[in-house]
Formats: C-alpha cells, sequence, structure tokens
C-alpha cells in the first residue's frame, strides 16, 4: 500500500514511511524534521575542520555547494533570495547546503541593513 509524504508529497510504501505527530513521512523528510541543519554547530565545524586538515577545502565541495561558492565570490555577498533564484533551489535545499559550507569555514551568513547576507568565511 502507498502513502503520501505530509512534506514531499512523494508516494512511498507504507513500511517505508516513518510516523511523526499522526503524518507519515518519507526518510528524508523524517529526518529533515527531528534533525535539521543547523549552521551553528561547534561539533560539526570541528568534524569539518578535522576531516579537512591539510586538504583543499574547497577540492572537496559538491557541484551544487561549488556554485554556491562562486555565485557568492562573484557578487561579493548575496542575499538568501538571490541564491535561491539564481540556483533555483527551496529554502530549505539552500539552508542544508549553507549549513554544510558553513562547518567547513568556507560561506558565511551575516547582518548587513537588517538584511541577512552570504559571505566568504
Amino acid at each position: 500500500m502507498l502513502v503520501r509524504c505530509a512534506r514531499c508529497d512523494k508516494k512511498i510504501e507504507t513500511h517505508q514511511s516513518y510516523e511523526h505527530q499522526g503524518n507519515s513521512f518519507c526518510e528524508e523528510c523524517y529526518m529533515g524534521i527531528l534533525s535539521p541543519p543547523r549552521a551553528c554547530d561547534p561539533w560539526a565545524v570541528y568534524s569539518a575542520q578535522t576531516f579537512l586538515k591539510n586538504k583543499d577545502r574547497l577540492s572537496t565541495l559538491t557541484p551544487l555547494q561549488r556554485n554556491m561558492v562562486d555565485f557568492v565570490k562573484g557578487k561579493g555577498e548575496a542575499s538568501m533570495e538571490e541564491m535561491r533564484t539564481h540556483l533555483c533551489l527551496t529554502e530549505e535545499e539552500l539552508r542544508r547546503e549553507f549549513a554544510v559550507l558553513r562547518h567547513m569555514e568556507v560561506l558565511r551568513a551575516t547582518k548587513k541593513d537588517g538584511k541577512v547576507v552570504y559571505t566568504l568565511f
């Protein structure tokens, strides 16, 4: 029997769904609900630094992460909306990828004139 994920609307087998607060979710959405990406995570930063020791940070990036870095580098700074529009991402996707880049100390977010902008670390 198939059910739909309450978050992404994907069809999934009942035995592969996860129940949370009365709703059924696919594995990816369920993990996102229970453990959302956090840009400020000292252990993640420490782990990234340990993993990247003596490595070029940019060589370990995925193509999407590389596009994010290149976009910010080209503009100097970028808002979430600019990045979402340019990269065709949802806010959730952008936040997840940014969290990884923040942990690696490649990109950071800062407030400028009351708005959050992304800049190089």
